[in-house]
């Protein structure tokens, strides 16, 4: 029976199981191999490690009858009877005698004792049970010297303790000296009068096999040579070796390593059985394994959402692109939703999702023959196109997408509006890296989104170097923030009828830029597209009510991006900076665009109606620029209307104008709002918008913007009012949402 899947399998499964089956010799002979080699290892290192432990007992046992004989001084030398005995004009050799000189035969804890004057000189001394007449103190050695000679102002007077080794006309010798005092009190002598007790202990065959037993060291022995390395030095106090403490090596490791042998067999036949199951199991393991990493890499290179290529996938691609022919033309299309966030932010990330899928369908219809479509992550996607006309099939794709997303999309009752940037980078990668070519169609997708979105940008070299500035400009204005570099100027805003200053619309300047003033319409657009207007937003504000806080009469005008109008948090930042500059919410007017009420109305709204909440007036900029209705008018319900200095400037040149103005401001005294018209530069202007019945002017006949000094400067030199003397203001509530 002719079985096609066996037939296209046993090839494989024999590859796999002659790969197994070698690796499983190899494995046997290297853990045989390695059993030996630890067992081995093992050995040495046991013995090594016990040879260590012996020498630290050795010399933890040398230390230790060091510390015995402090101990022993210290217990004899601290006496009130010795002190009281010793320091008398003439010495009782009887009571030294039967004090210390038969201590010999008690204990065998030392064999000689000596008693020093102030000078060190022996007064009396017994040595091993009898009297000793030996009375010159190098008898004792260079060891008890150098112990003298270091310490001997610490002897006299600290009552300090000192012992070592030495080597005595005896032999070598544990000693220790140490003043002779009462327990309590002063000691009852001459103010230089002195009388130091010396103990001497000599090694010998007994004291070796007293410390071999109690340190575990075998069969201990002294000799002047080092004669095998199972030994550890001798030092005197003077620094010589006065000889090598021997004990015979155990070695452990051997014996434990014949005393296993027994059962090495067994663990070697017990390792091959193991290994064979090993390679029994891992042939069918092996090849359902290779089956599974096929799947792995085919889903990690997918985008789980989109069902499309993922950023890895489209990497990979351009890099089989390069092994084919590097000097083949590639081009790549970078494509960025506009508006996608607040899709997110609206209507939740289910929508969004929603989203992506259906575009990601609609996306990949349009990809010409032989083009790969991918999702790079959030709301970037991009296609290659490689070949014979790959820059001329990739912006025909990216015409398609553009009109595609003129219709808006549909999600069930839900319609989205909505764009996107497209960026095109075309070349061969002889000319540029895949890394570079992916750059490229970034910045080219970036410069579509600063020019005004939904259109298609192509790169070149003068894309590179505005993105190199601006990128240079953002940095800037990261340090700048740090190093207070900028400063916020105002612009008088005058009362239409009386012609006094009712107000000032704060405007941020950067004068103090190390490279230079840049305007504030190149930076502020930068600072938008990379999220620091968020900072510069707040500087402004906090500044600007710092500032007019003292001007009780003037109102203040701010200036907000959308970017900050979007900021959940937006309206309590703004409490938060009135607050904590005492600055009353009533004198404060947030100026936003109609471009961003129109995108966003739900989010304009809710802010909106907060701000307003706890007494912040509300003003619709640059009127007359953009889709202007009056139902969006009654729905936001403005506290004031700008008219945009492109209409209220040309009054007094263009009658269309003139009438557009007039309308405007009657339906705005309709609705209950004030009207200021904005680039108001000549005396004509002033008096036609004054009698179509604007409220408030502003422009440069009245004043330019200026510094806070220059301000109260005008303010003087036109004598409005001082500033009122301990004026209290209210603190702001939180704003709610």
């Amino acid at each position: 029976m002719h079985q096609p899947f066996r037939g296209r399998m046993v090839p494989s499964a024999w590859a796999l199981f002659v790969m197994i089956f070698l690796s499983g010799v190899g494995l046997i002979f290297s853990v045989v191999t390695l059993l030996y080699l630890s067992l081995n290892l093992i050995s040495s290192k046991t013995n090594e490690i016990d040879e260590h432990r012996t020498a630290l007992s050795v010399n933890g046992a040398i230390q230790t009858t060091v510390n015995k004989m402090s101990a022993l001084v210290i217990d004899n030398a601290v006496w009130d009877d010795a002190a009281r005995e010793l320091y008398r004009p003439t010495l009782n050799e009887s009571w030294l005698y039967s004090t210390w000189g038969t201590g010999f035969k008690v204990g065998n804890l030392y064999d000689g004792t000596f008693i020093l004057d102030e000078h060190f000189h022996v007064l009396w001394g017994a040595f091993r049970g009898a009297t000793a007449s030996e009375k010159r103190l190098d008898f004792f050695g260079e060891g008890l010297g150098a112990i003298i000679r270091q310490h001997a102002g610490s002897l006299r007077d600290k009552q300090v303790v000192y012992s070592g080794l030495t080597r005595t006309r005896e032999g070598v010798a544990f000693v220790a000296i140490g003043l002779v005092r009462p327990v309590t009190g002063p000691l009852q002598a001459g103010e230089r009068t002195r009388r130091y007790l010396l103990l001497t202990r000599h090694v010998n065959p007994g004291l070796l096999r007293e410390l071999g037993e109690t340190f575990q060291a075998s069969d201990l022995t002294f000799t002047a040579q080092k004669t095998s390395p199972a030994s550890v030095p001798l030092q005197s106090a003077a620094g010589e070796t006065l000889g090598y403490l021997h004990w015979r090596p155990t070695q452990p490791g051997v014996e434990a390593a014949k005393a296993s042998s027994g059962n090495f067999i067994q663990i070697v036949i017990t390792a091959v059985g193991l290994i064979l199951l090993f390679i029994l199991f891992s042939s069918v393991g092996l090849y359902r394994l290779a089956r599974g990493e096929k799947r792995a890499r085919e889903v990690a290179r997918l985008d789980w959402l989109s069902r499309l290529p993922n950023r890895r996938a489209l990497i990979e691609r351009m890099a089989q692109s390069s092994q084919r022919a590097e000097s083949e033309v590639i081009s790549v299309v970078f494509v960025d939703l506009d508006g996608f966030k607040d899709v997110n932010d609206i209507y939740g990330h289910d929508t969004g999702d929603q989203l992506i899928v259906t575009l990601a369908d609609a996306f990949r219809q349009h990809v010409p023959k032989g083009g790969m479509l991918a999702r790079m992550g959030g709301d970037e996607f991009a296609m290659l196109q490689e070949g014979d006309a790959a820059h001329e099939k990739a912006v025909v794709w990216a015409n398609k997408v553009l009109e595609s997303l003129n219709a808006p999309v549909r999600l069930g009752e839900r319609v989205i509006h909505l764009s996107a940037s497209i960026g095109i980078a075309s070349g061969s990668l002889q000319d540029c890296t895949s890394k570079e070519l992916f750059r490229r169609a970034d910045i080219a997708m970036y410069h579509a989104k600063l020019n005004g979105k939904g259109r298609v940008m192509h790169y070149d070299g003068e894309l590179n170097r505005v993105r190199e500035f601006q990128l240079r400009v953002e940095n800037e204005i990261r340090s700048g923030l740090e190093r207070d570099e900028f400063e916020v100027w105002y612009q008088p805003i005058v009362d239409a009828c009386s012609g006094k200053m009712a107000g000032v619309e704060a405007l941020m300047r950067w004068p103090r830029r190390p490279a230079g003033p840049l305007p504030p319409d190149t930076f502020i657009g930068i600072a938008e597209t990379c999220g620091l207007i968020h900072a510069l937003g707040e500087f402004v504000l906090r500044r600007a009510c710092r500032d007019l806080q003292p001007l009780y009469d003037l109102k203040l005008s701010v200036n907000i991006s959308p970017a900050q109008f979007r900021d959940p948090e937006f309206e309590n930042k703004v409490a938060r900076g009135l607050r904590e500059n005492h600055f009353p919410a009533a004198r404060l007017q947030l100026e936003v665009t109609e471009t961003y009420v129109l995108e966003n109305p739900e989010r304009a709204a809710a802010a909106i109606a907060n701000l307003k909440s706890f007494g912040t007036a509300i003003a619709l900029d640059d009127f007359g620029t953009g889709y202007s209705s009056i139902g969006y008018l009654r729905r936001f319900n403005f506290d004031t209307i700008k008219i945009d200095k492109s209409l209220a400037g040309r009054v007094d040149s263009d009658p269309q104008a003139a009438a557009l103005v007039s309308g405007t401001i009657r339906i705005a005294t309709a609705l209950g709002m004030a009207v200021t018209a904005e680039g108001v530069e000549n005396a004509q202007q002033k008096r036609l918008l004054r009698q179509a019945g604007c409220d408030a002017l502003q422009g440069y006949y009245f004043s330019q913007p200026m510094p806070i000094e220059a301000l109260l400067r005008l303010r003087r030199e036109r004598g409005d009012k001082p500033l009122a003397a301990g004026e209290r203001l209210e603190a702001l509530p939180e704003a709610g949402h």
